[in-house]
């Protein structure tokens, strides 16, 4: 669920630069999402996790706490059958948020599904010229 949008301009295709961790970044990014997974299940709001285990790097620090509120989604809408009406309630967040992260998480599904078709079958597609 790791990526960042190249070019926002883009609409049909979308292409997402998936950050691969250094070992470093692996366990910060394993232990961060466990201290806010704890600290939701300790019925904090999102900030509050958030705020409860600071990383020193702004930017790892802000991809994983996207990548948080995708798996937060990913468990509780698709896994537990939650409304996102009860998501966002529960978390005190916007429920455009909770929209937003949702379509952001099934549009980079649909691209690395796509890209990962185009690469298992390229032999076999028809060449075009587009």
């Amino acid at each position: 669920m790791r990526g960042k949008e190249k070019n926002p301009k883009k609409i049909d295709m979308p292409e997402f630069d998936f950050k691969e961790f250094t070992a470093e970044e692996g366990r910060i990014y394993e232990e961060a999402v466990s201290k806010y997974r704890d600290a939701v299940a300790a019925g904090k709001t999102l900030r509050q996790a958030y705020e409860s285990y600071k990383i020193e790097n702004s930017e790892l620090e802000k991809l994983i706490q996207v990548d948080f509120l995708k798996i937060l989604i990913a468990e509780r809408y698709f896994g537990q059958h939650q409304a996102m009406d009860d998501i966002a309630k529960a978390l005190d967040v916007s429920i455009s948020l909770i929209k937003e992260t949702h379509a952001r998480m099934l549009q980079e599904v649909g691209v690395t599904a796509a890209s990962q078709f185009g690469e298992q079958f390229s032999e076999i597609l028809p060449k075009t010229s587009d």
